[in-house]
C-alpha cells in the first residue's frame, strides 16, 4: 500500500500496465525506434548545420568532425532524461 501512495501519476499507470500486462512488447520497440529515429534526425541536422555555422563564423571546415550516430544517441538520451 505504501508504494501506492509513494507513487502519483504517471508512475502510478506504467507500474499498473506492467503488472495488468497491457504493456505490450509491440509498444516498446515502437518506443525504441522511436528513439532511434530521434538519434538519426539529431544526427543528419547536425551534419548538415554545423559546417555552414562554422563557416559563417569565420573558421575553416577542414577541423568539423562529423557527429556519429552513438554521440546524436547519448545527446538525445542527455535532452531527454534533462527535459522530460
Amino acid at each position: 500500500m505504501i508504494k501506492d501512495v509513494i507513487m502519483l501519476g504517471g508512475g502510478k499507470r506504467v507500474k499498473k500496465a506492467i503488472v495488468t500486462g497491457t504493456l505490450s512488447l509491440p509498444l516498446m520497440l515502437l518506443l525504441v525506434g522511436l528513439f532511434i529515429l530521434r538519434a538519426y534526425v539529431v544526427q543528419i541536422t547536425y551534419n548538415s548545420v554545423a559546417p555552414r555555422l562554422v563557416t559563417n563564423m569565420g573558421h575553416q571546415t577542414q577541423q568539423f568532425q562529423p557527429l556519429t550516430f552513438q554521440e546524436a544517441l547519448m545527446f538525445t538520451l542527455l535532452i531527454t532524461f534533462l527535459f522530460c
